[in-house]
């Protein structure tokens, strides 16, 4: 019940771009923007993952791999979004059409992303038994695909002169990366071994 409420959560956030983009003219900067402010939350929200495992377990050294985990997630972030913001932003001219209204989206995926450490403190028990150094690079596979896509679709879009049907294609690309990446990759998600492994027990019944 509870992974069938977060599958809900991710696409009623991820509804809020295709939103943007219907209703309220986005553009690919827009859309990107808000993509990058996730990016963001989801760092901010892992290191607190990190301190809450740290103090659960005890473990020396904890506040270091969080500072370390910062500050790496960070320059990617920082680099990631100047990226954004310069090519798409200024170079074209993404910026000067900036309708503004973002603040709501941008609270509600951090808001999502807060939630969604709430529920993986409590499913968890405040992650007991677990090293803060293995959780360390677990954002880092959905950030990394999530954002190739999202990039990649954007040259794309601009390219060919950013109609909403390909705005509306890369949200929708995005959602169904967001909603596989979440259920087999994420802190509480299945590995890949494990997915596979429930898959051939099924067929086995």
């Amino acid at each position: 019940m509870l992974r069938t409420l977060q599958i809900l959560g991710t696409l009623a956030v991820n509804a809020i771009p295709l939103a943007g983009v219907l209703w309220f003219g986005w553009n690919v900067f827009e859309v990107l923007l808000v993509y990058w402010f996730e990016n963001v939350a989801i760092g901010i929200f892992h290191a607190v993952r990190l301190g809450i495992c740290s103090r659960t377990n005890a473990v020396k050294g904890g506040l270091g791999t969080t500072a370390f985990f910062a500050a790496h997630y960070g320059m990617f972030t920082l680099v990631h979004g100047v990226f954004v913001f310069s090519y798409f932003g200024i170079l074209s001219d993404g910026i000067r059409s900036l309708q503004g209204g973002l603040s709501l989206p941008v609270l509600s995926v951090f808001g999502w992303q807060a939630l969604q450490l709430a529920y993986d403190t409590v499913a968890t028990g405040g992650f007991k038994g677990r090293d803060p150094s293995s959780m360390m690079f677990e954002p880092y596979p959905r950030v990394l695909a999530l954002h190739f896509t999202v990039i990649v679709g954007g040259f794309l879009i601009t390219a060919i002169g950013a109609p909403i049907w390909a705005l509306i294609v890369l949200v929708m690309v995005k959602t169904l990366c967001d909603v596989f990446i979440g259920l087999v990759l994420t802190p509480g998600g299945r590995t890949p071994a494990e997915l596979l492994a429930a898959l051939r027990k099924r067929q086995g019944q």
